[in-house]
């Protein structure tokens, strides 16, 4: 009895902490539809705590879930008044699929490398691996830079790119969910005649779909939400993706942001609703080994 009342009051405060969680998307979402009216009377005339000029005057914005009448005004001032979201946004889009198709190519191939190679020298060139996994993007972001410099790619999305690209990240990910592969299977196939490419395309892909996708979701939501590195190798504005100059969109139209972060958590979240339950699967995969 007492673990059945116990059970029960984790699955509450699970609910009631998701709640809470997802209550600010909630705002973002139902505040994109309000009327400018309603925005202003709710946002408007509001100053930063630290300015001492208005100390005394501090107004508190006044958070509201559901619109008084449902408007689809910001979004149209957002796609057809606004043409530099969509320029962003696709900066966005041309960053993260070239991070994202990389992190599974080289992951995978360096994996499958990994797996089948024989040496006693593997688990300690892996451990390197996963040192420079474990290393703060501060310590590898000046190397990052003086490389950029020196290839005279500064300035440009392929000095985002290129470093990003060869994650150690992506590598742990893949060979995690490789060892699940019984060494067998390489065996049978090389005996069937099978080289490295057929083994690698027909044996070790098909049957670490699900580290796949764990890695394509995990790098797809890092890589849409970069903020460091597009400041330090990024000199032009145009070049930007949305997640740096998302707050510039609308500075002085709340409801103009409200309506822009609706559409820049949009792929996102179709991704993971997508592939749930290969990301569930690849973790716990991942996990395990």
């Amino acid at each position: 009895m007492i673990a059945k009342a116990l059970n029960i009051g984790i699955k509450i405060f699970l609910i009631a902490f998701a709640f809470i969680y997802i209550i600010p998307l909630l705002i973002i979402f139902t505040n994109s539809l309000m009327s400018i009216g309603e925005i202003a009377r709710h946002y408007g005339d509001t100053h930063d705590v630290f300015d001492h000029e208005f100390i005394g005057q501090i107004s508190y914005v006044q958070y509201r879930l559901v619109p008084e009448m449902i408007s689809f005004s910001q979004y149209y001032t957002l796609l057809f008044r606004t043409p530099m979201y969509l320029d962003h946004f696709m900066n966005s889009v041309r960053l993260t699929l070239p991070i994202v198709a990389m992190h599974v190519v080289i992951g995978a191939l360096t994996a499958y490398g990994f797996t089948v190679w024989q040496s006693r020298f593997k688990e300690i060139i892996f451990c390197a691996y996963i040192i420079v996994m474990v290393l703060p993007f501060q310590a590898t972001l000046v190397p990052h830079f003086i490389m950029a410099d020196t290839l005279g790619i500064l300035n440009t999305h392929s000095a985002i790119i290129l470093p990003l690209g060869f994650s150690p990240f992506a590598v742990f990910i893949m060979r995690q969910s490789m060892k699940g592969i019984p060494f067998s299977i390489f065996e049978a196939a090389q005996m069937d005649g099978a080289c490295h490419f057929k083994r690698f395309f027909y044996v070790a892909l098909p049957m670490s779909k699900s580290g796949a996708a764990a890695l394509v979701i995990l790098t797809f939501a890092d890589s849409w939400a970069m903020v460091e590195h597009p400041l330090v190798f990024l000199r032009d504005g145009v070049l930007e993706p949305l997640s740096v100059v998302l707050y510039r969109l609308g500075q002085d139209d709340i409801g103009l942001i409200f309506a822009a972060s609706v559409f820049y958590m949009l792929p996102m979240i179709w991704l993971f609703l997508y592939g749930q339950n290969y990301f569930e699967q690849g973790v716990k995969l991942s996990a395990l080994k």
